[in-house]
């Protein structure tokens, strides 16, 4: 039996905040389509003067204090805990896998660790986070989650028939 190209685990809980701008967005934070380590999490652009951190949840009141210092007065910081669930695929096919149902071209070797994306995959919205050369964190609705991992595993099952 042949090791499955793509091992899918979906994570427990964590303190998600949004950081939103409505003036210039503040030092220190990843460029746009790209994320980074910090000291209080994992910090990732998800859309236009907007970052998601994600954090532990016995973090999760140094974090907001964190991000409330560098939204200054141009931005706010909101916190969605649950209201996203994070998927992490591990595996040299994650990027295949993506494209199964999917309207982005994650095949781009440039589109490597730190780099980020929000795209449609089997009519869900999701965000996806490069975390290394085989992994990637996937973010979604919670009402799509298990919709996605249905997705994912018949994916998984097209692909194996192929090889």
């Amino acid at each position: 039996m042949t090791e499955a190209p793509v091992t899918i685990a979906r994570r427990e809980p964590e303190a998600l905040l949004r950081l939103g701008f409505w003036g210039e967005p503040g030092a220190g934070l990843p460029a746009p389509l790209r994320s980074a380590d910090t000291p209080d999490g994992r910090l990732i652009w998800i859309e236009p003067q907007a970052w998601m951190l994600r954090a532990p949840l016995a973090s999760l009141d140094a974090a907001i204090t964190q991000l409330e210092a560098l939204a200054g007065d141009a931005g706010a910081v909101i916190d969605i805990t649950g209201g996203l669930t994070r998927f992490t695929l591990i595996g040299p096919a994650w990027r295949e896998l993506l494209t199964i149902g999917g309207v982005f071209n994650v095949e781009n070797l440039a589109f490597t660790a730190g780099c980020t994306a929000a795209t449609v995959l089997h009519h869900a919205a999701i965000w996806i986070d490069v975390t290394a050369d085989e992994a990637a964190d996937v973010y979604c609705l919670p009402s799509y989650a298990e919709h996605l991992a249905e997705h994912w595993g018949d994916a998984l099952a097209r692909m194996a028939a192929a090889a």
